[in-house]
Parts: C-alpha cells; structure tokens; sequence
C-alpha cells in the first residue's frame, strides 16, 4: 500500500467527516505544501497570531497529522502567539526546500478514486466524481461539514520543522 493511501486512510479513520473537498486539500497540501499560503508574509503573520489565538485551548492530543512527503499538519492549539514568527519561518523554509508537480498531484487523484473504487473512503466514486467535476484547481478550503465537525487549526510544514517547534515549546 503507498504511503499516499496510508494517509488517506488514517485521515478517513480520524476525521469521518471529510468529504472530496478533504480528501482533495489533504492530497493538494502533500504533493505542494504549503507555498501558496505565504505570499504575503505580513498578512499571513497577522492572521496566524489571529488564530493561534482562538485555539489557546490546551495541546491537541496529538502534536501534528502526518501528511506524506515528509509534511505534516502542525496543529496549532496550545500555540502561543509569540510561535507565530517561527510558524511562518518554517512555512518559508518548507516552501523553499518542498515543491510538487501537476502529473504527480494528478496521479494522487487517480489513487484517491480507486479507494472510493474499493468503499474504503467517507464517500463514494460518484459523489468524488461530482466534486471533482466543479473542481478549480489549486488549493481549496475545507468543507464546511469538516470545519464544524473537526475544526481544524493547522499549519502544512516539514516534520523536521514541526518537531523543532514543539521541542521549544515542550
């Protein structure tokens, strides 16, 4: 099994309301990371202070969600906003060392369906099928079912990256 359905599978496992959207953001994220997040670093640092902010809650139980391609989803809670400056630094550096392509983005999609294919995704073919048809290309949002249900409060960088960050803040 890839590593890519491992993921896909895991996340499916941990967040039964991820729908196409989901599925497509989490194959998106681990095929380019997360450079299209940080073109205006300013805006960006404001915002993510903003949200580390809102998710001052204690620690997720888990540090980070492994994305594949040595990226993972650095959850933001129990962050404080003075991380937010070494947050964006490992945004940068990810962005830096981390690039995809089109085919390869496109291949990860063809994966995707034949989990539908054998029932071991949230949906099925068809509705994928459906998603897909209306898909813009490029980096999207989470559904709205998955941010009400899981509320998600992330940052894509490398895991080497994530581990430093939370070693300072242990």
């Amino acid at each position: 099994m890839s590593e890519l359905n491992k993921i896909l599978l895991w996340h499916a496992g941990q967040y039964p309301a991820m729908q196409p959207q989901d599925a497509v953001k989490l194959i998106y994220q681990n095929e380019f990371g997360c450079e299209h997040l940080i073109e205006d670093p300013s805006g960006m640092l404001a915002y993510l202070k903003r949200e580390i902010a809102e998710n001052a809650q204690p620690k997720a139980e888990r540090c980070w969600d492994e994305i594949g391609n040595g990226l993972v989803r650095l959850h933001l809670a129990g962050l404080k906003e003075h991380d937010a400056e070494a947050i964006l630094d490992a945004m940068r550096q990810t962005a830096a060392q981390h690039s995809g392509s089109e085919d390869s983005f496109q291949s990860k999609l063809k994966e995707m369906r034949r989990l539908c294919q054998a029932n071991k995704l949230p949906f099925d073919e068809q509705t994928l099928n459906a998603w897909l048809a209306g898909y813009p290309g490029g980096p999207v949002h989470h559904s709205a079912i998955f941010r009400s249900q899981h509320h998600p409060a992330y940052r894509v960088m490398l895991r080497s990256l994530a581990e430093a960050l939370r070693n300072q803040n242990s």
